[in-house]
């Protein structure tokens, strides 16, 4: 039983749409409400679909969601309107909503399509709410969230800052017990330790020793971190106390009882006021003190807060400066048929070795660019390096080979970019059927999304939507551009073989992919459970560590030659 909120305060388009529904031979159940106060109600109880009329008495659609966040509701929103408006699609898009139909599109086929496609994406979108929020192997929130909250706890004109700490613990050996009982163990301490942390924090919670609810995260390998607002009548060393004992309780694996510790460093938010990050440098050296001291102990930063050089002010001078001496380069990542395992394509992807720093990761890198105005070059770089290697490389290219370019927004929206790509590809002379270009959902939410890919595609190029059911994609006008190839998002590939909402929502996005006659192509593979799983499913294309970590230009060379016979 699928529950639709029919929001349509015409009776005959409303008993049109349920005609529609009980055609499409779902078993639906329809709810119709049309009075403003009616529906703000019906929208705050359980329904799995809303179809959402866009003209309403005294208000639109759009005007009733303004002050609504539609992540929020319990199931997606699909917008209906008796003409189609591209400039109402974007809006609608942009706030949120899975899907926009005119109302003569709503024949019951394409509504139930439309359907099933937005409560996917729905339920795509609270997965990865989930995932993007908290630590996969912990359960735990991640270094990001923690940060933003962590911010957002140190700013509150209510937090004392001289009873405010954070406690950031590390695991003492866990190298060694992944080294001599392997990483499914050493998962499995790790695991403990979460678990151990957060219950210690809870009992000491409810006996009245913080004056909110502790904040509890894993940053990375053996490294836990916890905010907490204090009791004034409750002393940090206490708690610090209560968190070594915890951490010394053993956990059963490999056929021992292994115990790990922690030394723990802890650090007043008054020795850092109003800088979070300070405030994790000075807990992580206290960490170290604790270390130096033999472990299994805590050590509190003693003190006032120091000034820092900014790593990242540093980056982005010398990104700036990498760009322009065209000092980065570029790794390709096979795609592999999974029928096959021919080779179908590559993706290019580019890495950065710093002079002193030495490898910056992808993810350390690019929001920088993003963020400081250099993506636009960073991304002409990448396309003017992929297009020489492609040219190098044409004599030996099999069949249907395309290499992935991924092009952000900025890019795309620049005025000439389709004439300076034309101009590009016959100035290395590659043919434009080797070259596909990756976007982004979010492209979808600029008004010149139709009218950039129209004229991309008319040139013979590639189109791929990469991270596909992450973003703002709509199903109606994805069939309507020249899209023809959906990336499953890594994120989903990572959780479907243990995951079975993950592995849906992966077999839900090939049956999509097929429906509109686009190829798929699923990335992040590194198991071959994941790649069985997958080809079970229908997906025709696979990248990842499983088959390789990447190639510079040189063992790319090599790797077609060889498959070449030469």
């Amino acid at each position: 039983m699928v529950d639709v909120l029919l929001i349509d305060d015409n009776a005959d388009d409303a008993q049109l749409i349920q005609r529609q529904l009980a055609l499409a031979g779902a078993d639906y159940k329809v709810t119709i409400v049309s009075e403003r106060d009616a529906v703000e109600a019906a929208l705050e109880r359980h329904f799995d679909v809303c179809l959402l009329d866009f003209f309403l008495p005294g208000y639109n659609g759009l005007e009733l969601l303004q002050d609504i966040s539609v992540e929020e509701l319990p199931g997606p929103v699909i917008l209906l309107t008796g003409a189609h408006d591209e400039r109402l699609d974007a809006a609608a898009l942009e706030r949120g909503i899975a899907d926009f139909l005119t109302k003569d599109e709503a024949a019951s086929a394409v509504l139930d399509r439309s359907i099933r496609y937005a409560r996917h994406q729905h339920a795509s979108r609270q997965t990865l709410r989930y995932q993007s929020r908290h630590d996969d192997l912990t359960g735990l929130l991640n270094r990001p969230i923690f940060m933003q909250r962590l911010e957002a706890l140190i700013a509150h004109p209510e937090t004392d800052l001289d009873t405010t700490h954070l406690a950031y613990l590390d695991l003492d050996g866990l190298k060694t017990i992944n080294d001599n009982w392997g990483h499914d163990t050493g998962d499995r301490v790790l695991r403990h330790a979460a678990a151990r942390l957060h219950t210690t924090l809870s009992e000491l919670a409810d006996s009245g020793a913080f004056v909110a609810e502790p904040l509890v995260a894993r940053f990375g390998g053996g490294v836990l971190a916890a905010a907490l607002r204090c009791d004034a009548e409750t002393p940090i060393a206490r708690i610090a106390e209560r968190m070594v004992d915890a951490m010394r309780e053993p956990v059963a694996g490999g056929g021992a009882r292994i115990v790990a510790t922690a030394s723990i460093g802890i650090a007043c938010a008054n020795q850092a006021p109003g800088n979070v990050h300070d405030l994790v440098r000075l807990a992580d050296q206290a960490m170290y003190s604790a270390k130096h001291a033999g472990r299994d102990t805590y050590w509190c930063h003693e003190g006032g807060g120091e000034s820092y050089t900014r790593l990242r002010a540093t980056l982005e001078t010398d990104l700036r400066q990498a760009i322009a001496d065209q000092a980065l380069y570029q790794i390709y990542e096979p795609q592999i048929a999974l029928g096959s395992g021919a080779l179908i394509g590559a993706e290019a992807l580019a890495r950065w070795v710093h002079p002193t720093l030495g490898n910056v990761a992808p993810n350390t890198f690019m929001p920088i660019a993003h963020v400081c105005g250099l993506i636009r070059p960073l991304t002409h770089w990448s396309l003017s390096a992929a297009l020489q290697s492609l040219a190098h490389w044409q004599p030996n290219l099999p069949s249907g080979f395309r290499l992935a370019v991924n092009i952000a927004p900025a890019q795309l929206l620049a005025p000439g970019f389709v004439e300076d790509l034309g101009q590009m590809l016959t100035e290395h002379g590659v043919s434009p059927q080797h070259l596909r270009l990756e976007i982004t959902e979010n492209f979808f939410t600029y008004e010149q999304a139709t009218s950039k890919l129209q004229a991309l595609g008319e040139m013979g190029l590639s189109l791929a939507l990469d991270d596909f059911g992450t973003g703002y994609s709509s199903l109606a006008r994805l069939s309507r551009l020249p899209i023809d190839t959906l990336k499953i998002d890594l994120s989903f590939v990572h959780q479907m073989v243990r995951n079975t909402r993950s592995a849906a929502l992966s077999k839900t996005i090939v049956s999509i992919g097929k429906d509109l006659g686009m190829t798929v192509i699923a990335e992040g593979i590194e198991t071959q459970d994941q790649a069985d799983m997958l080809q079970g499913f229908g997906c025709e294309g696979a990248q990842g560590f499983l088959y390789s970590r990447g190639d510079d230009q040189a063992g790319f060379s090599q790797r077609l030659r060889a498959l070449a016979g030469e």
